[in-house]
């Protein structure tokens, strides 16, 4: 008979309440408890409620907790709950620190316990299809990402945790990570450099930070985050420059995007793994002059050969194409799906100690390492 895993969520607000939504629709998954909310979320449950998260982890019929408080917590909550035999499910920052992160890491091997921390944005389906055409280079060398985000800040009161940096960590650390994690994700590059600079409002709200982001094998990638505009702006963009593609998908939680690249009929085949793809137009290399070639492809050695050179790399391509791609789901069926999965990969560890995790605490170390170098530069 197949198990039925308890879940016990640490931190019941607004996010927690959505993982509990998405986590009881799945088959063997069984939210059993929760702390944290307020006394109308506690008459609603049915569930256990315990006033305080440290009687949730002592709790011996949890088998794994998610802990969805503010960043602060998260090391001494996830290295607690490990200590007492329970798998982690850790909100994104994984800390606040490098020495945060060590302790974590220090403790699951310790206990042997299974973790994880929700950079869900992995398991989109747009972000999957992107991580392999980038690691199989189907585009050639990924050269630049540009990452612009802006977001609204009427729902972020002066006196809101977020803008406590002791905290929150700020926004490179408790936001912008999750797309460090996304360009880190693309390739297998290491960092070499990062620079970043920020701009406060007043002495508590840092409200706009961007980061350079330079890369072993020339690799640049440059995020942009501002939390100081209306709801009705809200936008993120990731701009992707390929030797053979421009590519560009929108959402913060990527939903569509469109591309140009040349290909061969054989790269032009492994296009498919975009969801819900769409050829717009592909023309016969043969038939693209001077005048019609975008600028920035390279020199074509001959206007009749079918080889291109970028970056010292010889190309073979045979056509141009230009299309969409793109999820017909809403945002929040996305981003449900999206903590569905990560749960059923935490699962699919502990069952199987040989599989391998689509986002690992390793990861997340990464792109956390990524944001307090931006942080520090920009002091």
């Amino acid at each position: 008979m197949k198990k039925t895993y308890n879940i016990g969520i640490v931190g019941y607000g607004g996010f927690g309440k959505f993982l509990h939504h998405w986590w009881e629709k799945l088959e063997g998954v069984h939210v059993a408890a929760f702390s944290g909310g307020s006394a109308h979320d506690i008459e609603k449950q049915t569930i256990k409620h315990y006033d305080n998260w440290e009687e949730l982890i002592k709790d011996d019929t949890i088998d794994i907790v998610s802990i969805a408080t503010p960043p602060s917590l998260h090391v001494e909550m996830a290295c607690a709950a490990m200590r007492h035999n329970k798998h982690v499910l850790l909100e994104k920052p994984v800390a606040l620190s490098i020495e945060g992160v060590e302790e974590i890491l220090r403790t699951q091997r310790e206990t042997g316990m299974v973790i994880t921390v929700n950079h869900m944005l992995r398991y989109d389906p747009v972000v999957k299809a992107l991580i392999e055409i980038s690691k199989n280079e189907t585009f050639g060398k990924l050269r630049h990402a540009v990452v612009s985000n802006y977001a609204q800040d009427e729902g972020l009161p002066v006196e809101h945790w977020f803008w406590d940096k002791k905290v929150s960590g700020g926004i490179f650390i408790e936001h912008a990570v999750h797309f460090f994690d996304i360009i880190n994700g693309l390739t297998d590059q290491e960092v070499v450099k990062v620079a970043g600079t920020t701009h406060h409002r007043n002495e508590q709200q840092e409200d706009q930070v961007a980061a350079t982001v330079s890369y072993s094998d020339g690799l640049i990638a440059s995020h942009y985050h501002a939390f100081s505009g209306p709801g009705f702006f809200e936008q993120t963009t990731i701009r992707l420059t390929y030797d053979l593609a421009r590519v560009e998908v929108e959402g913060w939680v990527p939903m569509i995007g469109r591309f140009q690249a040349l290909t061969t009929k054989q790269t032009k085949e492994k296009l498919n793994v975009l969801p819900e793809l769409k050829i717009e137009k592909s023309v016969p290399f043969s038939e693209i002059n001077d005048t019609s070639r975008p600028e920035g492809w390279g020199d074509l050695s001959d206007k009749d050969e079918t080889i291109i050179r970028c970056g010292g790399i010889a190309y073979n391509v045979d056509q141009q194409v230009s299309g969409t791609f793109g999820l017909s789901q809403t945002k929040s069926e996305i981003y449900g799906t999206c903590v569905q999965d990560i749960m059923m990969d935490i699962i699919a560890k502990i069952e199987n100690p040989d599989h391998i995790l689509k986002i690992t605490v390793q990861d997340a170390y990464e792109s956390l390492k990524i944001a307090i170098l931006a942080d520090e530069d920009a002091r």
